[in-house]
């Protein structure tokens, strides 16, 4: 997850995805992801049915959320506050009250950061969407490994097409949205200072 010294209502730079995977809510494009032949489209849920986190808690701290997430869409995703860094997208359960819980390092990493909400979840302003494998996915894996988080912020157009992700492992980001025209799925790749897109990567797995 990318997290942002920022003051509420304005965009953190980098966005990034809750902690872990849990295997419910996973949609699989076919056979074999780590194959590099098809995409493994997940919903990440960091909360069990009854309401405790899905996998390790490594801190808790005390901070708020006042809108829903830039990230997703989701109904129980948000934008939260804690000290002066945003996180975003934390996340919400029904069956777990004045908590909500943010990733430690994107879906790779196998640990949450739990914030005890000193504030009630501003049900007006929270996103409208339900979990689903439709539209942006807000972390992607690259077939080579890289893992690119959504950005929200101002970043860069080349004919329309947006810089939508930064990754570690590589200089190039990922733009746009995912081609899913095949069982893997693919994406444009180029550097920030790119002046044409040409090349696509492949995607062995999508987080939502």
């Amino acid at each position: 997850m990318q997290r942002a010294n920022l003051k509420p209502g304005t965009r953190a730079r980098r966005i990034g995805v809750l902690a872990t995977v849990v295997a419910v809510g996973t949609v699989v494009f076919g056979a074999d992801a780590g194959a590099a032949t098809r995409t493994q489209a997940t919903i990440f849920r960091p909360f069990t049915a009854s309401g405790n986190p899905s996998t390790r808690v490594r801190k808790t701290v005390r901070g708020y959320c006042w809108t829903g997430s830039s990230a997703s869409g989701r109904s129980d995703a948000w934008r939260c506050m804690t000290g002066n860094e945003i996180i975003d997208p934390c996340f919400s359960s029904a069956n777990a009250r004045g908590i909500a819980l943010c990733s430690a390092g994107g879906p790779w990493s196998s640990s949450l950061i739990e914030i005890k909400l000193t504030k009630k979840l501003p049900g007006k302003y929270a996103n409208r969407g339900k979990p689903s494998t439709a539209g942006l996915p807000w972390a992607l894996e690259s077939t080579s490994g890289w893992k690119c988080e959504l950005d929200t912020g101002a970043t860069t157009v080349i004919h329309d097409v947006r810089l939508n992700y930064f990754c570690t492992g590589t200089k190039d980001g990922l733009w746009g949205l995912p081609s899913r025209k095949s069982r893997l799925w693919r994406i444009y790749a180029a550097t920030q200072s790119a002046k044409t897109l040409r090349r696509r990567v492949g995607v062995s797995s999508a987080w939502f």
